[in-house]
């Protein structure tokens, strides 16, 4: 694990790779509001397993979550506007740890895949627009910006953008407005509505995810057209 101020604490929990042989890349996962870096350890693994030689680092969210269950990134209470500066502070924290683990890893942003849920995911969206030299590549589940994009902003990390379509905690009218803004933005940017998943990372939106990876990674980056694929 990461080391960390608090006694008995850590920043994240970190996987060796699995391969020396496959490419060496940093997986970084953010969890969801209410979890933890234990909680979301099954599904980096099983990301890892499509990217075997990669180091996995499920990082810990910065705050007791109000139910005193798992932890939050930022105090999700208010309107949006109200929550815009608590994720901004959430961020910076957030990317000098991301940093200084590459830094420790020999893993640059290039080499960088951040995955994201929920608030983690609105995180990790965030972060590609400040901080975007931490991963050449972003994925998003069930997530949303945490503000508009400006007219003049341009997002260069590419967006990967997976949201069930019966998902009644945030629902996929935001993955939506969300492909708009990011495409108007310049960013390269694929958006799925998986069919008859909810507010949830299953095997088959980890097969989604992963394979949009591996067509950015392999097959060049795809068109900014939106894919609108759905899983059966």
């Amino acid at each position: 694990m990461g080391a960390s101020s608090d006694p008995g604490s850590a920043l994240w929990l970190e996987l060796p790779p699995q391969s020396s042989e496959a490419p060496r890349r940093l997986l970084v996962f953010l969890h969801g509001a209410g979890s933890s870096a234990e909680a979301f350890a099954p599904i980096a693994i099983a990301w890892q397993l499509k990217f075997p030689g990669a180091v996995a680092a499920i990082f810990e969210a910065l705050r007791a979550a109000p139910t005193q269950h798992g932890r939050d990134w930022f105090d999700g209470r208010g309107i949006a506007a109200d929550r815009v500066s608590r994720i901004g502070q959430a961020c910076d924290t957030v990317a000098q740890r991301i940093e200084a683990l590459q830094r420790t890893a020999g893993i640059d942003g290039e080499r960088t895949i951040m995955v994201g849920f929920s608030q983690g995911a609105t995180l990790a969206l965030e972060l590609a627009r400040s901080h975007a030299r931490l991963a050449a590549i972003v994925v998003s589940y069930a997530g949303q910006l945490a503000r508009p994009i400006g007219p003049d902003e341009r997002i260069t990390p590419t967006i990967h953008l997976l949201h069930g379509e019966f998902d009644s905690l945030v629902p996929a009218v935001h993955a939506e407005r969300a492909y708009r803004g990011l495409n108007a933005a310049g960013a390269h940017v694929t958006l799925d509505i998986a069919a008859d998943e909810a507010h949830s990372i299953g095997q088959a939106m980890v097969n989604l995810g992963t394979a949009r990876v591996l067509q950015t990674l392999f097959r060049g980056r795809k068109p900014r057209a939106r894919s609108g694929s759905a899983l059966h």
